[in-house]
């Protein structure tokens, strides 16, 4: 029941400000454009609310200054940002900046980190005042007016939100601190998605976005556009969690056409990324798609099912300038597939890549390792069948349990994870939760990345013509060693991107390291090891490891690898023992190279959330030539002052709001 008080504010207006919180480390490099936050930003100025936004990706600075400027140039009330559950630390750089900014603001978090664990992720984020559980475009115009109005909270489908006691204390805390979650009824899906504004992309800086996102998608050039024809996917995979519902729901393809008319006129647009869940599932919709994508001259991609390729969508693909065929492979042991609820066998997967690998059009699909039936038997059928078919160029992982998934439930059943908040702040890391004992995992993991340096596709020939340390981009002739083509890459990012294909062919090959850049990356290593003593190397992915293969240097006593991977942290690797990152407090390391440059955002914003003595980040992409400036500039705090307090007046203005439930 909502209790009126005498003293309640009148109606007033409120200034939003959406923020994608960033993934990056700097404007030049590319990431995977979220499209969520463009999706409620269109929706809530649409509906009137008064909408500022700010892409943390494209301005260089600190989070705290850039929001500090925007937030007191615009007079902001509302803070909305949101994003995954590995993406913990940088929305909650937002949020906790924002509160320290100005303790008034209201904070708002969406997207899968709230969605899959609401209660856990807002104890875990504890600056945000409300959550938006599912589809947010609805939710927040509704939060938004209710705020306004000073309304009840409780008739907002799809919230959550802290009500009850407040602190005493002037230092700055949680709004509504030490005081139950409230969640409301679950808000319906929207299944009317031609209803829905097309995403606001000018209000996130597209033009800016489209200029650096060189090899996010596997394409090789830049100008790559993110777009849905549909939400969500109706299978269930046990390692997936789908933030927007189990329904799968299509777009018209007019409405999708019309949109993409849109930015074919305003930007220049070199090829398609379609981010659906599942694309290629409905056959008749996918003929038409073909037919009228075709027209527009432009490559593109989509996800589809290994079950249902046949030589007949293949041409219609290939006709249509279908570059990248995205699957979820995951094992080649039919027991795993049926235990991850895939929905296919390893022979279907087997006779649709060789048709899709003999079509020319590349494969985008991997491994993942570590299933909760996973032996070390089914695990080396899925290995031995990799090493088979280096051709696919396939990627593998180790599963990790993400919030809101089958597994992620398992784990916590089975007290595997013990803390849920604690595992969401560490970033979600990998852990054991197959049939393997631990040591059978790590000796397994250990075998899989020394194999998968060795097993890489190599190219005929290739030449390194240009070397920019700067960008880390470098420029590469190489000869297929599929077709025999001779092929020119420009500005390949080197450990980012994933791979570069043959023009004519469709052939992926891993970008090669040749003996230059080895020599490069060990001389600036060991000028960063002569004026910063220790350094963290983070981030043991495939070409971390190219790497330490051959370094001296790296396996210097100096150096302290280190990966969030549990079945990754061993002895002897290449003589050196692979950490945890607790090891950077432990040791007092200074400095960290972050050698997995992919998700160098989240590193980041671990080492600032968690390691603030850090003073050092380096991209390992900016080792490679022979100008690395290592005396740059130092890392600063995130946050300039911890102990800000919080006004009394907004401690006043919190306690009416209650009291007015």
């Amino acid at each position: 029941m909502t209790v009126q008080t005498p003293d309640k504010p009148s109606t007033k207006t409120l200034n939003y400000l959406l923020v994608m919180p960033r993934l990056v480390r700097s404007v030049k490099d590319s990431y995977g454009f979220p499209l969520g936050i463009a999706y409620v930003s269109a929706s809530m100025k649409k509906a009137g609310l008064n909408v500022s936004t700010l892409n943390l990706n494209q301005s260089d600075g600190k989070v705290y200054d850039l929001l500090k400027e925007k937030i007191e140039a615009d007079q902001i009330d509302v803070v909305l940002t949101g994003g995954l559950s590995a993406e913990y630390c940088m929305i909650r750089t937002v949020i906790e900046s924002a509160k320290h900014i100005n303790p008034k603001i209201y904070t708002v978090v969406g997207g899968g980190i709230i969605t899959s664990d609401p209660e856990t992720a807002m104890e875990a984020l504890e600056y945000a005042d409300f959550g938006v559980i599912g589809e947010g475009e609805l939710t927040s115009v509704e939060l938004g007016r209710t705020l306004e109005n000073w309304g009840d909270f409780g008739s907002v489908d799809g919230l959550i939100y802290k009500s009850g006691s407040f602190p005493s204390s002037t230092e700055l805390k949680p709004l509504f601190a030490e005081s139950k979650f409230v969640r409301t009824k679950d808000r319906k899906v929207i299944d009317d998605l031609d209803s829905i504004p097309w995403p606001d992309y000018e209000g996130f800086e597209m033009e800016k976005y489209l200029a650096a996102t060189l090899g996010t998608f596997g394409f090789n050039g830049t100008n790559t556009l993110s777009m849905v024809t549909c939400r969500s996917c109706p299978f269930g995979c046990t390692f997936c969690f789908h933030t927007v519902g189990r329904k799968h729901r299509t777009r018209s393809l007019d409405d999708f056409f019309k949109e993409l008319d849109y930015y074919v006129s305003k930007y220049k647009i070199n090829s398609l990324a379609l981010s659906d869940d599942l694309f290629g599932i409905q056959f008749e919709r996918l003929k038409e798609f073909c037919e009228r994508i075709k027209d527009y001259n432009i490559s593109w991609l989509g996800a589809f099912r290994l079950n249902q390729v046949n030589p007949e969508m293949l041409a219609l693909l290939k006709e249509s300038n279908c570059a990248i065929m995205g699957f979820g492979l995951e094992s080649a042991d039919n027991r795993i597939l049926k235990s991850m609820k895939k929905g296919i066998t390893i022979e279907q997967a087997e006779e649709s890549l060789k048709m899709v690998y003999d079509s020319g059009i590349s494969i985008s699909a991997g491994l993942i390792i570590g299933d909760i039936e996973e032996t070390l038997e089914t695990a080396n059928v899925s290995f031995q069948w990799w090493k088979e078919h280096p051709e696919y160029c396939l990627p593998v992982r180790l599963i990790t349990p993400y919030p809101g998934a089958m597994i992620y439930h398992y784990a916590c059943n089975t007290g595997l994870i013990k803390d849920k908040v604690q595992y969401l702040r560490d970033g979600c890391p990998q852990i054991n939760i197959s049939k393997m004992t631990d040591k059978e995992f790590q000796d397994f993991t250990r075998q899989i990345m020394e194999a998968a340096v060795e097993g890489i596709l190599p190219l005929s020939s290739f030449e390194m013509s240009k070397i920019d340390d700067e960008s880390g981009c470098i420029d590469l002739n190489g000869t297929c060693s599929k077709c025999g083509h001779e092929n020119q890459w420009e500005k390949v990012r080197l450990f980012k991107i994933t791979f570069v294909s043959c023009h004519q062919c469709g052939q992926q090959f891993f970008p090669p390291l040749n003996a230059d850049i080895r020599q490069n990356i060990d001389r600036n290593v060991q000028k960063i090891i002569d004026r910063y003593g220790k350094v963290g190397v983070w981030g043991m992915t495939i070409h971390a490891i190219d790497v330490f293969s051959t370094s001296d240097v790296l396996k210097a006593q100096e150096i302290y690898p280190i990966d969030i991977c549990s079945s990754k942290q061993h002895d002897n690797f290449f003589g050196k023992q692979i950490h945890a990152p607790h090891i950077i407090a432990q040791e007092d390391i200074q400095t960290v190279i972050i050698s997995a440059p992919n998700h160098i955002g989240y590193i980041e914003s671990q080492i600032e959330t968690n390691y603030r003595h850090v003073t050092k980040v380096i991209d390992i992409s900016n080792l490679i030539g022979t100008s690395f400036d290592f005396l740059g500039p130092e890392l600063p705090q995130m946050l300039p002052n911890p102990n800000h307090v919080l006004h009394l007046e907004q401690q006043a203005l919190l306690r009416g709001r209650a009291e007015s439930r």
